[in-house]
């Protein structure tokens, strides 16, 4: 249920920031099914990510997530999202916290 809240309070933003480049240009269709489609997105278990001096440590990833990169998480959970295919060590787009770092 909270990922099905989660999508749906996403939708708005996910439309209005993958339908046009920075310079007004439209994304065409193939880049959007190719950037954070649902094999990008990985829900979080909260053992799997660690807090340490340098930022996120998300476990099976050699990939640190600076803490000025994360966003707060409007559900109290965390998400990231990056391309499976590129594990172990993934260019994270986007990983989301909770607020109180928990």
């Amino acid at each position: 249920m909270r990922m099905l809240i989660f999508a749906v309070a996403l939708l708005p933003c996910q439309a209005l920031a993958h339908d046009y480049w920075a310079n007004g240009a439209p994304v065409p269709a193939w880049v959007k099914a190719r950037c954070c489609g649902p094999t990008d997105v990985h829900h979080l278990r909260p053992g799997a990510v660690h807090i340490l001096s340098d930022g996120y440590h998300i476990d099976g990833l050699k990939t640190v997530v600076p803490f000025e990169r994360a966003l707060p998480s409007q559900d109290g959970d965390y998400w990231g999202f990056w391309n499976p295919l590129s594990e172990p060590d993934p260019q994270i787009f986007c990983f989301f916290a909770p607020v109180n770092g928990s």
